[in-house]
């Protein structure tokens, strides 16, 4: 009996463990990221702009190969239309001479059947030379007539071929036409694919860009050796500070960082959303530090700048999504007054931030100096907290009107 009593205390501490791991957050990751790391992806960035931009000179082949197409279909279509033009001239004329040919047909017979009858025999004997040329006179009559017949069935048969070549013709317009419109379709496709190849390489291309400033701060200012840990290589060249201040000058709370329900779902909040400032409204670093990496444009965030500090000894990032513009560089020295931008995500001014339903701005919290920011599910997501364990804030839908104010 004590010895089962004993195991359920064992199963009952080992759970308790187990809870209290669970349930306190970490501040630090154990996968350290080093410089070297950050070069290779670097690296990786750069292999991934050639090849987007191999995708796009083929996607402007294509688009130049379908104009080609079209614009032949075009003197296709055109000469189509000057043949079918040509055709129903023909025909017209055909029909004319017809006409005229079958009044002279008629002309001949009439005078044929006359001159079979003996009172036109006799008439056109007198007015013959001789009954010799009387015969001739006949001969040639009925051969004109011979022939007059089978030229208006030639002429017959040359507008019915010239008919069916205008059916035949109309036929190939309407496949041409059909062939036309589906290859502005595609050209329209490859249009809107070439424009999205080209946003995404200018966005690699400025990630390039933030990341080679990047690799220079940790180079150059904070001096990490390429297998340090660059999450804190860098803490003795940070501006230290003792406390955050809010990011803009006043505000409200307008979603709060934790679990959230849209449609009925669970989803994490990483941040908080801060509105009520007006679109374009200053936004200033929250703590002495130095800009660490910046992402324009993104579709989902916007524009967004991330900040190392040390506050207080400990080392934390900061982000800002959905700005409106970018007002510092990656590398800079910014302190509490350092305005970093303006106020975002209205979709009629940041119409490429998909993520954003209205002027606001998103704050998210890491622990760390994090390495990178290209998205919410990065190393710094990783390392997020609640933005009001160090940042004082009034409850939400409540308003703020400075700075510095505690709640």
């Amino acid at each position: 009996m004590k010895k089962s009593f004993r195991a359920i205390k064992y199963i009952f501490l080992i759970l308790i463990l187990l809870v209290v791991n669970f349930s306190i957050p970490s501040k630090e990751i154990v996968e350290a990221k080093t410089l070297r790391d950050l070069k290779e992806e670097l690296a990786n960035k750069q292999a991934e702009l050639e090849a987007g931009e191999t995708k796009q000179q083929l996607t402007q082949q294509q688009i130049t190969n379908k104009k080609n197409s079209i614009e032949n279909i075009n003197v296709e279509i055109a000469a189509i239309s000057k043949e079918m033009t040509d055709l129903t001239k023909e025909i017209e004329e055909l029909n004319v001479e017809i006409e005229e040919k079958e009044k002279e047909i008629k002309q001949i017979m009439n005078y044929y059947q006359l001159s079979n009858s003996e009172s036109a025999y006799l008439e056109y004997i007198f007015e013959a030379a001789d009954f010799t040329d009387f015969i001739y006179r006949m001969a040639i009559a009925e051969q004109l007539s011979k022939y007059n017949d089978k030229l208006v069935d030639e002429y017959h048969e040359t507008i019915k071929q010239n008919e069916k070549k205008k059916e035949d013709l109309s036929a190939k317009t309407v496949s041409l036409n059909e062939k036309q419109k589906q290859l502005e379709t595609e050209l329209s496709s490859l249009g809107s694919q070439l424009g999205e190849i080209m946003d995404e390489n200018v966005s690699i291309e400025d990630d390039i860009a933030s990341m080679k400033k990047l690799i220079n701060t940790y180079e150059n200012i904070y001096n990490c050796g390429l297998d340090e840990d660059i999450s804190t290589c860098g803490r003795g060249k940070l501006p230290p500070d003792t406390a955050f201040y809010r990011p803009v000058a006043s505000g409200k709370v307008s979603a709060n960082y934790g679990i959230y329900y849209p449609w009925g779902k669970p989803k994490q909040h990483y941040g908080m959303d801060i509105s009520g400032t007006g679109h374009g409204a200053n936004v200033y670093s929250m703590a002495n530090g130095r800009v660490a990496y910046i992402t324009y444009r993104s579709s989902c965030g916007g524009n967004m700048v991330y900040i190392h500090h040390n506050v207080n000894g400990q080392l934390y990032t900061t982000a800002y999504f959905h700005l409106s513009y970018i007002n510092v560089s990656v590398g800079d020295t910014v302190t509490t007054d350092t305005v970093i931008g303006g106020v975002g995500g209205n979709s009629t001014y940041e119409w490429w931030d998909d993520c954003s339903t209205g002027t606001h701005l998103h704050i998210q919290f890491g622990y760390g100096n994090t390495s990178e920011g290209l998205g919410f599910y990065t190393r710094f997501t990783a390392k997020h907290f609640d933005p009001r364990t160090v940042l004082n804030l009034p409850s939400e839908g409540s308003w703020f009107y400075d700075r510095t104010t505690k709640y």
